[in-house]
């Protein structure tokens, strides 16, 4: 049956549906009903992190099965299952996964560091289990990072091969650390360098394996925003994005259509226009180095 929408009559751009291989949109726990009720049908993905482990298993059972109900992935971030690998319990780890219908679990190598025959290894291991897994490229400290050369610049065939290792090991999608994604984009979308070689890289690896994390100290619940209007102008609304609060779902939905104020409001203009570009995204953006003051 077809979904009445609100001003069903306007004309909006076409989405992508569930089940999504692109245009995901991954969202942190805990997410209210009303956001579930009007906006669960995209968010693909939701996490589980690590502060979960504190709280009752009761209540994060409640939480998994709401968001069942609206067929959204369940996520549990990689600091348990490191804990896990640490401790030898891996087995009674995926057992109670499985059981609490736990779908993606995240590779973790914060502490441990893996040789590539034993990433193959506990990677088939995961997907004998049933489930999907995801890897993170990058780390949160640049200076214990192999990706990184410095704060806001990578090292391009390092990070290349860090995705191929991840992607040829088994992993269905490849994280690409947040703090990272935002420093080459650039905090006023100036890094005109750190741009090209996160070009390059998508490129290299396919954008639709990648998810591009935005998150950061200091940011506000507002700016990822900007930066996903870059990532949208560059590889079009389908751009796999996470890390998203749950109050940000509907602003980011807009984002992907085109009518938020971020990229001046795309589509509209596209309309406008009488569509001078081949794709509503592609129309010219403002100029955030001198444009929309936000600190």
């Amino acid at each position: 049956m077809n979904k009445e929408y609100f001003f069903g009559m306007l004309d909006r751009p076409k989405r992508s549906t569930k089940p999504r291989t692109t245009g995901i949109t991954g969202v942190f726990d805990p997410i209210p009903q009303i956001v579930l009720e009007r906006f669960g049908e995209y968010i693909d993905i939701v996490k589980l992190l690590d502060p979960t482990l504190w709280a009752p298993k009761n209540v994060i059972e409640q939480a998994i099965a709401l968001y069942k109900k609206y067929d959204i992935l369940v996520h549990i971030g990689g600091i348990p299952q490191e804990i896990a690998r640490v401790e030898g319990k891996m087995d009674q780890f995926l057992a109670e996964a499985k059981r609490l219908g736990i779908d993606i679990i995240e590779y973790e190598t914060h502490v441990l560091k893996p040789n590539l025959d034993q990433m193959r290894e506990d990677i088939g291991r995961l997907k004998e289990y049933g489930f999907k897994v995801v890897a993170e490229v990058g780390s949160k400290w640049w200076w214990k990072d192999e990706t990184r050369i410095s704060r806001d610049v990578i090292n391009i065939d390092r990070t290349i091969k860090c995705f191929e290792v991840y992607l040829d090991a088994g992993c269905d999608k490849v994280i690409w650390e947040g703090l990272i994604v935002r420093n080459l984009i650039g905090k006023r979308l100036d890094n005109r360098e750190g741009q090209k070689a996160l070009l390059e890289v998508a490129e290299t690896i396919g954008p639709e394996n990648i998810i591009f994390e935005l998150w950061g100290p200091g940011l506000t619940r507002l700016e990822p925003f900007r930066f996903i209007s870059w990532l949208i102008y560059q590889f079009g609304p389908e751009v796999n994005v996470a890390n998203i609060w749950s109050d940000g779902v509907p602003l980011l939905e807009s984002l992907r259509r085109g009518t938020l104020y971020e990229m001046d409001h795309p589509y509209i203009r596209w309309l406008k226009e009488g569509k001078p570009t081949a794709n509503w995204w592609k129309m010219e953006p403002p100029p955030y180095d001198i444009g929309l003051e936000r600190e």
